[in-house]
């Protein structure tokens, strides 16, 4: 088993956005998704002290990287607002914005759709497959939302009180017996 500390986990690829949201609520957008980034950087403790032109560089390009992606996840206009005023369904698109800006090679989504209304889970169901398709992201979802699950995944494990009672694509697993029952109920 690897074992690796906290702040080791986004060196090694892997990026998550959280059930409960996990933003920082006194920082803009922008900001926000720039966190992301820094976990990229390679400047270290004494050259951000001394603010070397690298250091200068190297926040210039976060900045745009950070910029690219607030666009891309429809949140220009927001840019400049603290996250902590937003709407539940923008914050939930800063959470996904922030965990790409790390560039994960795999992405883990714990319970995206929670919360959201059915056009903010449509719009989330191709952010998902375009994560998936342009960028070559490994998605791991966590969701309960089995539309979503569905659409957008190749392989789906179902679980019933921590048990795996199904595990293949998605039309194989929704027509299982044992996951309809444990869903849907046993129809008396």
């Amino acid at each position: 088993m690897l074992a690796a500390a906290r702040h080791e986990i986004a060196n090694l690829g892997i990026a998550r956005t959280f059930q409960n949201l996990a933003l920082f609520g006194t920082m803009s957008v922008l900001e926000n998704v720039m966190v992301g980034a820094h976990g990229r950087g390679r400047g270290g403790f004494l050259a951000d002290a001394l603010a070397l032109p690298s250091v200068k560089r190297q926040e210039r390009a976060m900045r745009e990287k950070a910029m690219a992606l607030v666009e891309e996840f429809g949140l220009a206009p927001l840019a400049d607002r603290l996250t902590g005023e937003l709407p539940f369904g923008s914050q939930k698109r800063v959470e996904l914005a922030r965990a790409l800006a790390s560039e994960p090679k795999l992405l883990l989504l714990d319970e995206p759709a929670g919360g959201l209304n059915h056009e903010e889970v449509d719009r989330l169901r191709g952010q998902i497959q375009a994560i998936r398709d342009r960028r070559g992201v490994t998605v791991l979802l966590v969701e309960h939302h089995l539309n979503l699950v569905m659409r957008v995944s190749d392989q789906v494990v179902a679980l019933n009180f921590g048990r795996k009672i199904a595990d293949g694509p998605p039309g194989l697993v929704q027509n299982d017996p044992d996951v309809i029952r444990a869903y849907l109920g046993d129809a008396a």
